[in-house]
């Protein structure tokens, strides 16, 4: 779910794939070589996804659409 916010986990909290993909997998920045990697792979980006492109070093954030951070 994009957006769903900040979790804080405690130690020995059972760690789910819902979690997993809820929230670790929307809090870091995703490498790709280019641009054209990150628009095959994220074909339905979410406000506040960021993205670093290895071949122009850019750190891009999406908001309504891809642009430099």
């Amino acid at each position: 779910m994009a957006g769903a916010g900040f979790k804080t986990f405690s130690a020995g909290e059972v760690l789910t794939a819902a979690d997993v993909n809820t929230y670790i997998m929307q809090q870091q920045i995703m490498v790709f070589a280019d641009a054209t990697a990150r628009d095959a792979a994220i074909t339905a980006p979410a406000e506040g996804m960021f993205a670093y492109l290895k071949d122009t070093d850019a750190l891009m954030v999406y908001t309504t659409a891809w642009g430099n951070f």
